[in-house]
């Protein structure tokens, strides 16, 4: 526009409208546009068949216009501007905005390419950031689940690889591992040396006992104080020493289950009869697990016993083995009158015994066996919810699940 203002200014009319003809002529491939009025508005020169309409047409000596985005044509968007010439000669002009517009569509794209890209590439890392994560969680889950069952206190978790925040989380779980498993055996010992210390000055009250002047009735009630002693320290010893291999596969072999119970029904069927009692025992088939014959039959009969003990003549004691899964579920349950509710927190801790059994022998400790020679097998029993009586399930793990993978140790 400065540049026909200049080519007027100089030589007039004349040589603009023949500059603005030679261009019209010439085309553009930018699509520029060119109108030129005479001072009654007819058209001198250009390439558009008039002005375009909604643009205003300049005053005489009006100064050129900013650059407006106006639609002219088929030709798509322009920027115009407009100038009044001295003399009352309107001049137009106007460039294509389509090469701005497709750069810039072109960049839109390049940008949302890149965008999109960027977005997988952080979506696909932190996939897989998250993927490894939960794994290395996953694992961290399933040592600590074989930790607090089958490995007892003895197995660590792997993945000490490096400098991570999980590397640094299982370096603290083993630390307190070490800690737990320290307080362990040191609680052990100390139970140890005491049951076992108490035993010698025991049969040297036995022995005292022969050389004392008592009557039959006395001496017979003091032997008997005495064997359930000297029972009550073989229990603690057997609590203690199962609490220490609790989870070890080392002296397991193959069992069937199902024979331990069904000689157990033979020997205990007699004694319910006795007592006035129902003794039930069902048991499926492929019951075999990974144990100790002799602590298996002793689990069983404390809880058989503990049955015809709490119960009332005419009352049922059943044993019942069904499978699922990979899992062997045993259950001992009874008719009789059940336990407090209160008590059930505290059923499987040494020398827990109900309000109404104080009348009745015993120490309170064949649950607490029960429930370490449970652990020893990686088992854990459980009070469960019955409508009448009482009744206790432990969960198995089928002989076919302990092909399975171990947990790391400690060297």
């Amino acid at each position: 526009m400065q540049g026909f203002a200049a080519l007027y200014d100089q030589r007039r009319i004349v040589s603009l409208r023949e500059a603005i003809a030679y261009r019209a002529d010439k085309g553009d491939p930018a699509g520029s546009i060119y109108v030129l009025l005479d001072r009654n508005g007819k058209m001198l020169a250009g390439n558009l068949a008039d002005w375009p309409a909604g643009i205003k047409v300049p005053e005489e000596g009006t100064g050129p216009t900013k650059g407006d985005r106006v639609a002219v044509g088929a030709g798509g968007d322009r920027l115009v501007s407009s100038q009044g010439l001295r003399g009352g000669f309107p001049v137009l002009v106007g460039v294509s905005l389509n090469p701005v517009d497709q750069t810039l569509t072109r960049m839109l794209w390049v940008l949302c390419g890149f965008g999109s890209a960027m977005l997988m590439a952080g979506l696909c890392a932190a996939w897989l950031t998250a993927s490894a994560a939960r794994n290395r969680i996953a694992a961290m889950n399933a040592d600590l689940s074989r930790i607090g069952g089958a490995g007892g206190v003895a197995g660590r978790l792997g993945g000490l690889d490096g400098t991570s925040e999980q590397s640094a989380l299982v370096g603290h779980i083993n630390a307190m591992l070490d800690r737990i498993s320290h307080l362990f055996d040191a609680h052990q010992r100390l139970g140890n040396v005491v049951a076992h210390e108490m035993r010698t000055p025991l049969s040297r009250i036995r022995t005292q006992l022969d050389r004392l002047d008592l009557d039959d009735v006395s001496r017979a009630g003091l032997d008997e104080e005495i064997r359930n002693t000297i029972r009550l320290f073989d229990s603690l010893l057997s609590i203690a020493q199962m609490d220490a291999e609790a989870g070890r596969s080392e002296g397991l072999v193959p069992v069937d289950l199902s024979a331990i119970l069904r000689g157990l029904q033979q020997l205990y069927d007699p004694v319910a009869e006795d007592a006035s009692r129902h003794l039930e025992v069902e048991a499926g088939v492929d019951m075999m697990l990974l144990g100790d014959p002799d602590l298996l039959t002793q689990l069983f009969s404390n809880l058989i016993e503990n049955g015809l003990k709490y119960t009332r003549p005419g009352d049922t004691i059943s044993v019942t083995l069904t499978r699922s899964d990979q899992r062997i579920i045993s259950r001992v349950a009874d008719t009789g009158p059940g336990i407090q509710a209160d008590l059930k927190a505290d059923l499987f801790t040494p020398f827990a015994r109900g309000a109404n059994t104080q009348k009745t022998p015993g120490h309170g400790l064949g649950l607490s066996l029960v429930r370490a020679i449970a652990l020893r097998h990686g088992a854990r029993p459980r009070v469960a919810e019955v409508e009448k009586g009482f009744a206790i399930e432990i969960d198995w793990l089928h002989l076919s699940m302990h092909s399975g993978d171990r947990i790391s140790e400690s060297s």
